[in-house]
């Protein structure tokens, strides 16, 4: 077996491209994008400036490989199967916990703000990279689906209600926290209980 396409070889490519990604990630937080250089990464990835670049062509690029793995974790979050012997509550919890792990942490909260304003600042750009990933709310829609199939919500439209699931939350706890110091999961429970039972309240099936 040739060398270079070795499991080792693999195993250390593989590794080096993580810590590029996670010295990426830390640097767009703290420096934002414009202010977070190559140099800067390379560094704080512990790699040489040649070593990202071999992973990744431009700046762009790189960041473009954070918001894949950035979407890709919470994604990996969302995949909730309904499960009918389980409260509603409980389920939906898991549902709004997934979107707040884009703020529950500093190094997380730096990269979504970092990634809304270079967003706001170019729509355009936005759309293109967001065309690239599946409905963020499918994996919702799939679980409203199944909890209308056991008759336990009434709800004649998925994507509609997955909006006003995810408007109550990004509403009332994403966007605020990211123009303040984050989020206090615990403080915010009293809030997150009240959204969850108005939407219940609002979809749930009649006796």
């Amino acid at each position: 077996m040739d060398a270079a396409t070795s499991p080792v070889k693999r195993r250390d490519t593989s590794k080096k491209r993580e810590a590029i990604l996670n010295g990426a990630i830390q640097a767009f937080a703290e420096m934002g994008y414009d202010q977070a250089s190559m140099d800067a990464i390379a560094e704080i990835a512990g790699v040489s400036k040649r070593t990202v670049y071999n992973h990744f062509r431009t700046k762009e690029n790189l960041f473009q490989g954070v918001i894949a793995k950035f979407l890709e974790e919470q994604q990996a979050l969302k995949r909730i199967e309904y499960d009918p012997a389980r409260a509603l509550e409980d389920q939906l919890t898991a549902f709004a916990h997934a979107e707040m792990y884009l703020i529950n942490s500093p190094s997380r909260l730096g990269l979504s703000r970092v990634l809304t304003s270079v967003f706001i600042r170019d729509i355009d750009y936005a759309r293109r990279i967001t065309a690239q990933y599946a409905s963020p709310h499918e994996p919702f829609m799939q679980w409203l689906a199944a909890a209308r199939e056991d008759n336990k919500l009434a709800i004649d439209n998925p994507p509609l209600a997955a909006k006003v699931f995810y408007a109550m939350i990004e509403g009332a706890i994403t966007w605020p926290a990211l123009f303040q110091h984050g989020i206090d999961t615990e403080a915010a429970k009293p809030l997150l209980d009240e959204l969850i039972a108005t939407f219940i309240e609002r979809y749930r099936k009649e006796e």
